[in-house]
């Protein structure tokens, strides 16, 4: 089987994004391929990198965190030796973070159990490190949709990255 990402692949990919959990054989049916050849290119993609890991996605609000933000963070010159990016990934509450480029060097997605919690997380936690210099937080009212879609995604060799031709959804 080649290091490309065929039409098969993408559904199972998509069937996998929804539920990590869905099993091989049910994966196998709506395909319409054998639950090896699910399994070995499952496999294949684990092994190359594409699905790095499986996660558990939780609702914050039954558990307190009832605040999502996302806030951008100015950096001093860089300090030789000082890891910023490092630094704000240990921050309480916080879920990712991007280097960025722009006028803002960092976006941090963040949840809280409200604004108090917030704004110490803001002012004890992240306005202390030595390298930022200002923050701009946005605080969402209502998520439409998060996760990662699928639609749109490209057919593409694994090895070099580029697009592939053929879209038929055939192991090539």
């Amino acid at each position: 089987m080649s290091n490309r990402i065929d039409g098969k692949d993408r559904k199972i990919l998509s069937i996998l994004l929804r539920s990590a959990e869905t099993p091989k054989a049910e994966i196998a049916r709506r395909v319409g391929l054998a639950a090896s050849a699910v399994f070995e290119r499952i496999r294949r993609l684990e092994k190359t990198g594409l699905i790095q890991r499986y996660e558990t996605r939780l609702d914050g609000k039954p558990l307190g965190f009832s605040l999502l933000a996302f806030v951008f963070v100015r950096e001093t010159k860089p300090n030789h030796g000082f890891d910023t990016g490092a630094v704000l990934a240990r921050v309480r509450g916080v879920e990712e973070v991007h280097k960025i480029a722009g006028e803002d060097c960092f976006l941090l997605k963040i949840r809280a159990e409200g604004t108090e919690e917030l704004s110490a997380v803001l002012d004890q936690d992240i306005n202390t490190i030595q390298t930022v210099s200002g923050v701009r937080t946005t605080i969402v009212l209502r998520s439409i949709l998060e996760g990662p879609p699928l639609s749109g995604v490209k057919s593409f060799d694994i090895d070099t990255g580029r697009e592939s031709e053929d879209d038929s959804g055939e192991a090539s």
